[in-house]
């Protein structure tokens, strides 16, 4: 049955297509192509995959240990923090998959179906077995089936056989789903349908969000893995310490807490809250995420290359001028009329010669349809003895096979000039071959030209400002057309390129060597006359030349491009191919919220080294002050409790406000690990040492006053950190004043009040067994944290440890 919002139009008399009753009976028998759209991971995944992390699963057995020993509050405390970000994680990622699922609703591909003679246009899981579906180039095969119709079309099954040359198509010939059309048009019958085809597969699995580590979850992943065994093995050191001590089991498990929570467990978890708001952002603005961790790879981009069609254009194009040659305007007008009536509406340039030259359709004898692989169509109308062989194409290759054509070539230039794409309108004598065949097919030779064609693009009216911020965004900028290089020249130059970029002819690529390939692909900006298999070969070399390459098009001769840039962005009203294939979709053919998208990236990865910057410090400082505590065999320095003020206050809570307050601009391209580590080994271990002083001058006083001023001291450098932390090593390098965000000193000192309510209040004290200290033990503590904040801005500013551990650098 048909969609009841469907369009629907008369189909070809010879093809009817299954009746109404037809469709319920199969309906009824399960034979529908179920087509469920997958954005992101199902509930029980996300909940799942944040509960059950290694690191939440150790925390969780301490806690009941602690229950089982009788101490409830420290339980509370030591899971309280985990379960916390868990519950953030989990909340921030629903919210994100909701809205995801809520839009991907609107880039699912339509098909049309020939029912009761008539065409509907319905989702493709509303297709049944048996039923005929319509195809036009650039529509996907959603199901797998055979073609009924008797003209040939070509198939790009890359997606399944991995390679990129067109599969020609005749009558009876097998279509396989997830496969595209590419040049042609005709019906097929749905023979299988569901779990039965690849469509399920293929299709949903375009969308479907798939588990795969970016850069920086696999460095994350690295440092979280490394911290866990060195937590795992301090604690079995404990536990052999405390049992040659012959101390309780009650202290051996509190101290383990400790030890595990020296593993930064909040930061894969932050990684998903950033990424979930950043898609979410994202998509406020008119972007689709199609995998939420592909946010991550907008920060990382350093070159976008872009298709003429559909992104600098609306994809709209008009028939300009009609210039004839060897015939009257009013003959050539005639002769393009009838062809486009007879080969019909199959692209944007066959309608806006639709539009301008009505025509009557014609017999068709025989017909190459468009492709951009060899740039022309043509097609023999009429029956025998009354035939007309017309070919359309780009002249750079039809004039070859023109007697005067170096004559006529010298026309062209001054409409490229113009920014105007140029076409030939030819007649030959001889009748065209349309059969079946494997390759490009043959010109027949002798033509004789009829006329020029020029078409103009439009322009989207914020393309200036939008490739300024390009620009601003550090991001370089290819142009990549199938049209005439100084054409795609002339409107580069409207739209704000430099007049004198580079411009390259993908007829002169396809003569260089694999030297002169990369280098001329780094130099130039515009390509033109470029084929796809050629523009894949330019995003690779961008790649192997050490690029993050982004690729947005709209077409099917971008799928190859789109799939082998690390992103790939399609337009919502592009093919169904680059959709499914896209890591992002612009909702509404959106251009100008792509640099937004990709400050929104840079914005995730600066929030992130923010974030790591005070993990990391922590995670030094802890590990760096039990470590010392047991080897001169000190009190061990931490409670459970006090670890929980430590990982709440000066990181926790702040780390969330962060990395919504993070902001855009260039991001550090090197290293993260070395990046983050550069700032957090100087702060970790000079806070180590500070908050070790301070314990030793109190090993006269109680344990609990000990680890009182020790919990206090290292409290305040934590909040005085997230001021710091703002600047990374080599801003602090330049010697230069720095400014400080108000931001930043107001979260310090809203986090400050909040230790001050704990310790005022006595309940709350006592509960994180707090001492009470005097003016002397507050002085104390200030002193050491004023040295502190001195002598890690030292380290900083002349690279110490750099220059310690890595002398020849």
């Amino acid at each position: 049955m048909s969609d009841p919002a469907s369009t629907t139009t008369q189909a070809p008399p010879a093809i009817r297509g299954l009746t109404g009753a037809e469709v319920q009976e199969r309906l009824r028998q399960g034979q529908r192509n179920v087509m469920p759209v997958k954005t992101s991971r199902t509930l029980p995944q996300i909940f799942s995959e944040n509960f059950f992390s290694l690191t939440n699963v150790i925390l969780f057995g301490i806690m009941i240990v602690l229950v089982i020993i009788g101490e409830p509050g420290d339980a509370f405390v030591t899971g309280g923090v985990v379960l916390i970000n868990v519950v953030i994680g989990v909340f921030q990622e629903l919210r994100a998959k909701r809205q995801l699922d809520r839009i991907a609703l609107l880039t699912r591909p339509r098909v049309v179906v020939i029912r009761d003679g008539q065409e509907h246009q319905i989702d493709p899981g509303d297709v049944v077995l048996g039923d005929a579906l319509v195809l036009h180039p650039g529509d996907q095969i959603v199901v797998d089936g055979k073609l009924l119709t008797a003209r040939r079309i070509d198939v790009n099954e890359s997606l399944l056989t991995g390679e990129s040359d067109f599969v020609p198509k005749a009558q009876g010939d097998e279509l396989l789903s997830g496969s595209f059309c590419v040049t042609g048009s005709g019906i097929y019958s749905a023979e299988r349908v569901g779990a039965d085809s690849f469509a399920n597969k293929l299709t949903a699995g375009a969308r479907e969000y798939r588990r795969v580590q970016t850069p920086l979850q696999h460095q994350i992943s690295i440092l979280v893995r490394a911290l866990v065994t060195l937590a795992i093995l301090l604690s079995i050191l404990l536990f052999l310490s405390y049992a040659v001590k012959d101390e309780p089991f009650r202290n051996g498990v509190e101290s383990a807490a400790v030890v595990i929570s020296l593993v930064p467990q909040g930061l894969l978890l932050m990684i998903t809250v950033a990424y979930a708001l950043g898609a979410v952002r994202i998509a406020g603005r008119g972007a689709l995420v199609q995998q939420i961790n592909a946010v991550e790879s907008l920060s990382n981009v350093d070159v976008l290359c872009l298709d003429k069609t559909g992104t600098l254009t609306t994809n709209r194009i008009a028939l300009r001028e009609i210039i004839p040659i060897h015939c009257t305007e009013a003959d050539l007008r005639h002769l393009l009329g009838d062809f486009a009536a007879s080969t019909g509406r199959v692209n944007r340039t066959a309608e806006a010669i639709a539009d301008a030259c009505p025509g009557m359709a014609r017999p068709i004898a025989a017909e190459v349809p468009f492709s951009s692989e060899y740039k022309w169509s043509g097609a023999t109308l009429g029956a025998d003895g009354l035939q007309d062989t017309l070919i359309l194409g780009a002249p750079e290759v039809l004039l070859h096979y023109v007697t005067d054509g170096t004559v006529l070539a010298s026309q062209i230039e001054a409409w490229a000039d113009e920014g105007l794409r140029v076409l030939l309108f030819t007649r030959a004598a001889a009748p065209l071959d349309g059969a079946a065949r494997q390759g490009p097919p043959a010109l027949p030779a002798d033509l004789d030209p009829l006329g020029w064609l020029t078409f103009s693009d439009e322009l989207r009216p914020d393309v200036q400002s939008v490739l300024d911020q390009f620009r601003e965004a550090g991001v370089a900028l290819k142009l990549i057309s199938g049209d005439n290089p100084q054409t795609v020249a002339a409107l580069a130059g409207m739209a704000g390129f430099s007049r004198d970029v580079s411009v390259v002819s993908g007829l002169d690529l396809a003569e260089m060597t694999e030297g002169q390939f990369t280098e001329t692909i780094n130099e130039a900006t515009v390509f033109g006359r470029i084929t796809p298999e050629q523009k894949q070969r330019i995003v690779q070399a961008l790649r192997a030349d050490g690029h993050y390459v982004a690729m947005i098009g709209d077409g099917v001769n971008d799928v190859l491009s789109l799939k082998h840039a690390q992103m790939g962005i399609a337009m919502e009203s592009g093919s169904q191919a680059t959709r499914s294939v896209a890591d992002m979709v612009l909702l509404g053919d959106r251009f100008g919220v792509l640099p937004e998208a990709i400050k929104e990236g840079q914005r995730i990865l600066n929030g992130m080294q923010d974030v790591m910057r005070l993990f990391l410090t922590r995670t030094i400082y802890a590990a760096l002050l039990i470590i010392v505590a047991g080897f001169i065999g000190a009190t061990f320095p931490f409670t459970p409790r006090h670890n929980a003020l430590l990982t709440t206050l000066p990181v926790g809570i702040p780390a969330v406000i962060l990395t919504v307050w993070a902001s855009s601009g260039q991001t550090d391209k090197r290293n993260l690990l070395a990046v983050v580590g550069e700032f957090a080994l100087p702060a970790g271990f000079s806070i180590a040492l500070t908050t070790l002083a301070v314990f030793l001058l109190y090993r006269d006083h109680s344990v609990e006053m000990q680890r009182t001023v020790l919990t206090t001291t290292a409290l305040f450098c934590g909040l005085w950190l997230i001021i710091l932390a703002e600047h990374p090593v080599e801003v602090w390098k330049s010697g230069r004043p720095h400014a400080h965000s108000p931001r930043r000193r107001w979260l310090a000192l809203a986090m400050l009040s909040a230790y001050g309510v704990v310790y005022a209040i006595p309940p709350l004290r006592d509960f994180f067994e707090l001492s009470v200290m005097g003016w002397q033990d507050y002085a104390v503590a200030i002193a050491a944290v004023a040295i502190w904040a001195i002598v890690v801005q030292l380290l900083w500013r002349f690279d110490v440890f750099k220059r310690v551990l890595i002398p020849g650098e």
